[in-house]
């Protein structure tokens, strides 16, 4: 990708991608988040597992603070979004939002804009990159996930699995260092929810840094260095895909793997 940040070949950063402390997050009297710990490094996928409401996308939207938290602490590169509960200054947390790309369960594109304006437009608005600069940049990125041919098109031309699609590479070219995906495939049908997949396969073999909210068991399997299963707003059991399916030691995560891999 041109302008595109190097994915490949990381050396040993000294600090995690993403690291996070003792996150606490409620909601009036309900306790949503109960002291969350997580060390995402460059390259790493996490998929983050679990039961409906088991705190899961309020863990997401911590993380780009769509939603703030209680207590505890978010660093990204080694920068403090939140320490200890206090919030960086704005101009501060938006440099260290922008390093995250984002992708919901609903595609939110612009309706009244072609697809090629939909991948535009951020970096225009957001980053004063000119057009002549981010349009061979968002042309490449519809290539990337095979649809180079839908540029003019609309969103209501595309189906459910192009939207999403689309969704990613407009994420992608704000050029983030870190990709999250909320449920990227909740709302697509069987069909439609392969292209997606194979699209963040993709990514993750380019070594995208990803946090993928996902009820996709087969992709978490194949694809992720890291299995997080999250129930009751707690971390009930982390570790490589192989410890996770294989050999579940909770008792909560060997109901819940036994509940939908039947």
């Amino acid at each position: 990708m041109p302008n595109m940040k190097s994915k490949k070949g990381a050396g040993i950063m000294s600090a995690p991608m993403i690291k996070i402390e003792k996150l606490k997050k409620s909601f009036g009297d309900l306790v949503v988040l109960k002291s969350i710990d997580l060390e995402l490094n460059k390259g790493e996928v996490v998929a983050v597992i679990g039961p409906s409401g088991g705190g899961k996308s309020t863990f997401l939207r911590c993380l780009n603070r769509l939603e703030t938290v209680d207590s505890g602490s978010i660093a990204v590169e080694g920068n403090y979004l939140v320490r200890d509960g206090v919030y960086a200054e704005d101009k501060q947390a938006k440099e260290i939002c922008a390093k995250m790309g984002m992708c919901f369960q609903q595609f939110n594109l612009f309706p009244h804009m072609t697809v090629l304006q939909n991948l535009m437009a951020a970096p225009k608005v957001v980053k004063h990159i000119p057009e002549s600069t981010i349009k061979p940049i968002a042309l490449e990125l519809l290539s990337k996930v095979g649809l180079a041919d839908k540029a003019n098109a609309y969103p209501n031309q595309l189906s459910g699995g192009q939207q999403q699609r689309v969704a990613i590479a407009r994420a992608l070219a704000m050029n983030p260092d870190i990709m999250l995906f909320d449920e990227p495939t909740s709302s697509l049908d069987p069909e439609l929810t392969g292209e997606v997949l194979k699209t963040m396969r993709d990514l993750a073999e380019d070594n995208m840094t990803m946090i993928v909210v996902t009820h996709e068991m087969g992709f978490a399997k194949e694809v992720a260095t890291k299995v997080i299963f999250m129930a009751d707003g707690v971390v009930q059991e982390h570790g490589t895909p192989q410890q996770i399916f294989d050999n579940p030691h909770n008792e909560r995560l060997q109901s819940f793997l036994q509940s939908i891999l039947k």
